[in-house]
């Protein structure tokens, strides 16, 4: 991913989840390696 072979990854649910969801761990463990929010979820951009 982060050599660009693709644009950008959006994870909307993590084990059936909302990323969104209030407290939830993956998305903050998301948010912490780079992602960032959007209104569909967490988007990774190369």
């Amino acid at each position: 991913m982060r050599a660009g072979a693709l644009g950008r990854l959006t994870v909307e649910k993590a084990d059936g989840t909302s990323v969104l969801a209030a407290g939830n761990p993956v998305a903050e463990a998301l948010a912490r390696s780079g992602f960032t929010l959007t209104p569909r979820g967490l988007r990774l951009r190369r």
